[in-house]
C-alpha cells in the first residue's frame, strides 16, 4: 500500500508537464489578478492547499492500511 501510494504521488508529479502548461509571466498574472481585486498569493495558496490536501489523503490512506 505504501509503495502504491508513492507511485500515485510520483504519477501526480508528472501531471502538468511544461510542454502542455508552460510557466506563465507571473508579473503579468499578478497585475491582471490585482486589477480584479484578487491576489496571486491567495490563488497560489488555494492551489497548493488543494494539492497538499490531496497528497495528504493518499499518504493517510496508505498509512492507515499499513496499520491493519
Amino acid at each position: 500500500d505504501l509503495e502504491q501510494a508513492l507511485h500515485q504521488i510520483a504519477q501526480w508529479a508528472k501531471a502538468y508537464p511544461l510542454e502542455a502548461f508552460p510557466e506563465p509571466d507571473m508579473k503579468k498574472v499578478r497585475a491582471l489578478l490585482g486589477a480584479g481585486g484578487i491576489t496571486l498569493d491567495a490563488v497560489s495558496a488555494s492551489a497548493m492547499r488543494h494539492v497538499i490536501e490531496s497528497v495528504g489523503k493518499i499518504a493517510a490512506g496508505a498509512l492507515s492500511n499499513g496499520e491493519r
